[in-house]
Parts: structure tokens; C-alpha cells; sequence
């Protein structure tokens, strides 16, 4: 075996091991934590239901959809909470990290062959094959990783990059057609951008034809048809795409691609022919990078005269030179242009549905979008070294070169690790280039550890920047109410709402701040309008869904306080069931809205109804038991008593509880040992004492009630 296939694999462990320390980050929250269809929280998260979803746990056919499709990859997270579960970073970055040395050893693997190939073709069949090792290496530690290995979202780039080369392996090999159909389909599967495999393979043939390669003369009738067979499956895979979706196109904030929104032809075209070579400028270094380039951190190229066109006419015309001269039918090098021209092709053709060419897309840049590109130009770096080396020159000077190169990627790459370990240090690390977004997420984080006043200047400086951030006004607003700042939070309310009109939980905290102030008229008026709000165009919409579900619970407690306003309440609470019929809270608000007014035996129903979808809460369990108590079907309650025992034994309560309800049923014995196994955890507690007192006295005195004199938590 290569050494080169173990050693790059163990470097890039070696250099990602720090973030198998790193917790749940940016968008790893919503797509792990809060996706139904990975912690396997609702029936509608079956498993057919990964196909027709999107990355965030939405049907791709919502209107709120945000169009990212990668059913693979929400599967290895379902699997991943299922084998550890849901809240164990440490095991979801571990994946992360060994699929990125895996890929490693395969890029080497495939730079090893290309090595041997092109010292073939030069007859140095004796020299050293130096070029796997820098192309594996490279690869191992360059920089423009970091986001798809330590963010774990990246996964989707990680798989689809995985499947794609093992795709053209299987391809280049002329192996089996099935297995390269199967892979790509597992690729788009990953990542959408994972359908360009079948790009790269016709464009790889074009070459091997234009250079005459001998295994494009055998069997031409028989690779035309699998090539056909391999387009029109891709097609099937897109229309299939298309299809769930509903036919739409997702639709993105302004914020997030602002050049797709321009009303000018020239800055769009400018703009989108630039930023092709701003991810490449990543490539060649990347000392700026961030979590996020929406916003203004790239500003629009508006006109002709912007020094940034020299950069985009220098890019496309080296471009240009270099895939003409690799397709020029040359009698010499023709193993080597093949090559270059593959690695041209790994790096060019899976970017091109970023480039806003086929479809919008909603982010200005993306530096985990990099990863699979990243391959062909670790490869043509490698190409390049291992020709200078077979030339005799200046071996000293590249080697160290090389060596000043790698030790730089492998420095940054730490550094940058660091930055994803959490999410405090990963905002402030963006700070420099994109403002607004580090500082109003910075005052989220900060806000959820109780800094509260640097909380406060992070979102106002953000507001600074961008006085039109929605998002952190509403923040702002939650931050104000948390301090009883009530008229500077519905300030903060009222413009989040101004700058987006369908901010359903502003409205929402609009509302419970009203409530506190007992404006009752202005909270109603508040609450109606959230719950009347659409879901178009939100980018999270299970908060928004969940803001809607919270006004309508909370429209209905405002109603049940009015005697006369009653029935309205209970409607608004049924409404709240049928919006999210699997949500145990909604049935629990209900269930103590029919309690309060004496309706125990229906109150019993909804809170065994939200222990059916939420089996392990104690806190349900423990409404049902009472419930049941209250509506005297006391052999139910004592079920349920003792199911909350077993949920927390070390809870004296509900062993005084479960005594309690056993006394009433007449069931002495197992009544005295329940107490008694209480007081062996609180001895001399006073409420267990008192309550084995009157249990032995009721035993002893046959004839006295033994249903009204026991006390229960």
C-alpha cells in the first residue's frame, strides 16, 4: 500500500481532532436539535418522510420550504441520535472527522494513479511519486475545509463529495453501470450539486476522445447507450426533485443573495462573474473566512470601472487558455492534459449551480461549497509539483516552499477550528468581515449565558450597521422584556414588525408583554394579527409555526379571564391542537384550562393523550395521575403514579402521591410500603410520616372514611 494513503488520512485527523470537542453551532441546531425528522419526534418523521423533506425538517412543497434537499445526510444524523443519542456532538463531529480522512485517503489515492500515469508518459517510471502526498496533504489541510468538517451541517458536502468520487472511480474504471447510476443518485441524495457527476463523466469521455484514448476506440455502441442510460436517469433524479417540491423554486430574504435582488442587469452580471473568482481567491488563500458572507460582506460590483473586473478579465482568460491548451490534440503530454483536464473539471463543474447561472441561490459565498472543488485544485497543485520535480529544478527551493505552504494551511486550519469549537468564539471571528450578522448573533449567545448588557451592545451595534435587522429588534425586544423594560420591548417589537410585516413571534412577544401591562384590547388585536400570518418566506419555519401556536394558547388564557368569553377560549385552544396536533404542550394548556373548571374526566383524556405522543415527560405524567385522581378513576391514577416513580425514583413526591391514591383504593399493605421505601429516602419527612399515620390508623379503624384524610403533593 502507498504510504501517502496513510499518512494524509492521519494528518488530517491529526488537524481536525480538536473539534470532536465542539457542541451544536449555527445552523447545527436546526438542522439536528430542532428537526423532527432526526430526533424522531412526531409520526409525521417516518422514514419515507426524509424524501419528501427538506434539510430543516419541512415539506419540500411548503411554501416556508427552503428548498435544501439532502435526505442522506438528515438520515446519518437520525441514525447517529438513535445509536447515542440526540445531544452528543462529540459522536456527530467524529463522523465529520473520519469521513474527511477518508476522503483524504481517496484524493491521494486518486492523485497516486495521476502520479504514476504522468511519470509514465515522461519515462521516469523509477522517480518518486511526490505528487500524491502534496495533493494529499494539501487537501488534508487546507483552511477552506474547516466549515464542512467542524460545522456539522457540512456533512451534506462531506457525502456528496465521498460519492461523487467514488462515482468517477467506477466510471473512469468502466465497472458497473448500476453502481455509478446508485452513487449518483447517492450524491444528489447528499447535496444537490451532487447530479454534476454526471457532467463531469461525458466531459471526462470528450477529453479521452479528443486525445484519442485507447479505451474510447472499444465498444463506442455500447458506452453510448450507458452514457444514455446515465443521462436520462440524472434527469429522472431532477425531474424527481422538481416533482416533491410542487414545481416551485425556493425563494431566499434579500439579506441573503442582495445581488440577486438588484433591479440592475449590469450589477448582477458583474457580480455573479465575480464571485466565481472570489471563491477561487479562497482557494489560493484563505485568510479571511466566515461563518457567513450574506449581508453586505461582499459589496455588489455596480460598475464597469470597479478594479474587481480586472480580477474577474484575468481569472476567465487564464481559464480559457488553460482548457484550450488541455483539449489542443497534441501528439506530445496527452496523458498529462487528460489529467489537468480532469482536475479541471472536479473543481469547475461542481460549482456551477452556485453561480446563480441554473437558479438563484440563497447565499452570496460559502466556503463549505468549496469542498468538492477544492479536489481538482489539490489535484492540478499536485500535478504541477510533480512536473517541476521531474524537470530536475530547484527541488530544494520547492520542497521547501511546499513545506512553508502545508505548515501555513495546517496553522490556519487549527486556528479556524478553533473558531467553530462554539458558537461565542465563532461570531466574534466574524466580525470583521460581515458585522450586522456576528454581532446580532453574538447578542443571542451572550443573551442565553445572562450577560445581558453586553448582550444589549452587540445588538445595537449590529443595528448600527443594519438598522433594518428584524431579527435583532425582535432580540433586542426579548432581551428589554426579560429586564422589565416593557415600553423600551414593545418599541423594539414594533420594529421588528415594521421591517418584516410576517415576524409571527414578535407579534407574539408583542402580545405577552401587552398581557403583563394588562392592555388587554391592544394584546387581543396583536394576538389575532400573529395568528393570521402566513408562513411564506420564513427562514425558520418551525419558529414561526411555534410563535402562531403560542399566540393562539395565549389568546385563549386572555379570553378565559373574561367569564362570558369562555367557550371562546376553548375554541382558540382546539385550534391551538389542530395546528400542531402532536405538540404535548398544546394538550397540557388544555388539559389544565378543562381542570380549572372542574371537567376533570375530560382533562384526564388530553393529558393521557399528551403522554402518548411524550411518553418520558414527568411533568405530563403527573397531570394525567392527578387528573385521573380528581375524576375519581383512581385504579388509572395509580398507573400513572406509578409510572412517574419509575421516570424519577428519587422524587420523594410522587411515592407520597402513589401511597396516597393505593390508601384510598384500600390497599393498605402496598400503600405502607411505599411510604415506607419514601422515608428510607427522606427519613422523618414530615407529609410521608403524617400520611402513614393515618394510613395504619385507618387500617386499624376499619369503619373510618379512608378517602378524606390523605394528603397529596
Amino acid at each position: 500500500m502507498d504510504l501517502a494513503v496513510i499518512i494524509c488520512p492521519l494528518v488530517a485527523f491529526l488537524l481536525y481532532y480538536d473539534t470532536l470537542q465542539a457542541g451544536f453551532v449555527y445552523d447545527d441546531k436546526r438542522a439536528i436539535l430542532e428537526n423532527a425528522d432526526v430526533t424522531v419526534a412526531s409520526e409525521s418523521s417516518t422514514m419515507s418522510a426524509l424524501m419528501v423533506h427538506d434539510f430543516w425538517g419541512t415539506p419540500l412543497n411548503a411554501s416556508e420550504s427552503h428548498g435544501s434537499y439532502r435526505p442522506l445526510v438528515t438520515l446519518s444524523f437520525r441514525w447517529t441520535a438513535h445509536l447515542v443519542g440526540v445531544n452528543h456532538a462529540y459522536w456527530y463531529h467524529w463522523t465529520n472527522v473520519l469521513l474527511h480522512c477518508v476522503i483524504t485517503a481517496a484524493v491521494t489515492m486518486i492523485a497516486g494513479g495521476a502520479s504514476t500515469l504522468f511519470l509514465q508518459e515522461n519515462k521516469n517510471k523509477n522517480e518518486l511519486r511526490h505528487g500524491n502526498y502534496v495533493t494529499g496533504l494539501l487537501f488534508a489541510a487546507h483552511p477552506i475545509h474547516c466549515e464542512a468538517v467542524a460545522g456539522l451541517v457540512g456533512r451534506a458536502d462531506l457525502l456528496c463529495t465521498f460519492f461523487v468520487l467514488a462515482g468517477l472511480v467506477n466510471y473512469g474504471r468502466r465497472a458497473s453501470l448500476t453502481m455509478t447510476l446508485l452513487l449518483t443518485c447517492a450524491a444528489f441524495f447528499s447535496k444537490e450539486y451532487g447530479i454534476m457527476l454526471t457532467p463531469i463523466c461525458l466531459l471526462y469521455d470528450v477529453v479521452l476522445v479528443i486525445h484519442g484514448h485507447p479505451r474510447q476506440s472499444k465498444r463506442n455502441n455500447r458506452m453510448l447507450f450507458k452514457r444514455a442510460i446515465l443521462v436520462l436517469w440524472s434527469v429522472a433524479l431532477v425531474a424527481y426533485r422538481f416533482w416533491i417540491s410542487g414545481f416551485q423554486t425556493p425563494q431566499f430574504a434579500k439579506a441573503d443573495n442582495p445581488t440577486a435582488a438588484s433591479s440592475s442587469w449590469t450589477t448582477r452580471t458583474l457580480t455573479f462573474l465575480y464571485l466565481p473568482v472570489f471563491h477561487f481567491g479562497l482557494l489560493l488563500y484563505p485568510r479571511w473566512l466566515s461563518f457567513d458572507w450574506s449581508m453586505d460582506a461582499i459589496q455588489p460590483v455596480t460598475c464597469i470601472n470597479d478594479i474587481r473586473n480586472m480580477a474577474t478579465l484575468i481569472f476567465y482568460a487564464i481559464l480559457v487558455t488553460v482548457v484550450r491548451k488541455t483539449v489542443e490534440q497534441q501528439s506530445q503530454n496527452k496523458t498529462q492534459k487528460i489529467l489537468v483536464a480532469l482536475a479541471i473539471l472536479i473543481t469547475t463543474i461542481p460549482f456551477l449551480p452556485a453561480t446563480n447561472v441554473f437558479a438563484y441561490v440563497g447565499f452570496v459565498a460559502a466556503e463549505r461549497i468549496l469542498y468538492l472543488p477544492s479536489v481538482g485544485f489539490c489535484l492540478l497543485v499536485g500535478i504541477g509539483v510533480q512536473k517541476l520535480l521531474v524537470q530536475q529544478s530547484n527541488r530544494t527551493i520547492i520542497c521547501f516552499s511546499l513545506l512553508i505552504v502545508l505548515l501555513a494551511s495546517g496553522r490556519r486550519t487549527i486556528q479556524r477550528n478553533n473558531d467553530w469549537i462554539d458558537e461565542e468564539h465563532l461570531y466574534r471571528s466574524g466580525i470583521e468581515i460581515n458585522p450586522p450578522k456576528a454581532y446580532g448573533n453574538l447578542g443571542v449567545v451572550l443573551q442565553e449565558s445572562g450577560r445581558l448588557t453586553e448582550a444589549e451592545w452587540n445588538f445595537k451595534k449590529a443595528l448600527s450597521y443594519r438598522p433594518n435587522m428584524a431579527d435583532v429588534h425582535h432580540n433586542l425586544g426579548n432581551l428589554f422584556q426579560q429586564q422589565g423594560r416593557y415600553e423600551e420591548s414593545l418599541q423594539a417589537y414594533n420594529l421588528a414588525i415594521l421591517h418584516r410585516p410576517q415576524l409571527a413571534a414578535a407579534y407574539s412577544q408583542k402580545a405577552k408583554v401587552l398581557y403583563k401591562l394588562k392592555r388587554w384590547a391592544e394584546a387581543e388585536r396583536t394576538l389575532l394579527a400573529c395568528t393570521q400570518l402566513t408562513g411564506h418566506l420564513q427562514k425558520d419555519p418551525n419558529a414561526h409555526q411555534s410563535a402562531k401556536v403560542s399566540a393562539t394558547i395565549l389568546m385563549a388564557d386572555l379570553l378565559s379571564q373574561n367569564a362570558s368569553r369562555v367557550n371562546e377560549a376553548e375554541d382558540w385552544l382546539l385550534r391551538a391542537r389542530k395546528l400542531v396536533p402532536r405538540n404535548p404542550l398544546v394538550y397540557f394548556q388544555l388539559g389544565e384550562f378543562l381542570s380549572a373548571r372542574k371537567r376533570h374526566d375530560e382533562a384526564a383524556e388530553v393529558y393521557i393523550q399528551a403522554v402518548q405522543i411524550e411518553p418520558d415527560s414527568i411533568a405530563w405524567t403527573v397531570a394525567a395521575a392527578h387528573a385521573l385522581h380528581d375524576a375519581s378513576r383512581n385504579v388509572e391514577a395509580e398507573v400513572y403514579f406509578r409510572r412517574a416513580v419509575a421516570l424519577v425514583p428519587m422524587d420523594i413526591s410522587h411515592r407520597i402521591n402513589l401511597g396516597a391514591v393505593l390508601h384510598v383504593q384500600g390497599k393498605f399493605h402496598e400503600a405502607e410500603q411505599v411510604y415506607l421505601n419514601a422515608l428510607h429516602l427522606s427519613p422523618n419527612h414530615p407529609l410521608t410520616t403524617a400520611n402513614l399515620r393515618r394510613l395504619r390508623n385507618s387500617w386499624n379503624t376499619s369503619h373510618q372514611s379512608r378517602s378524606n384524610n390523605q394528603s397529596f403533593t
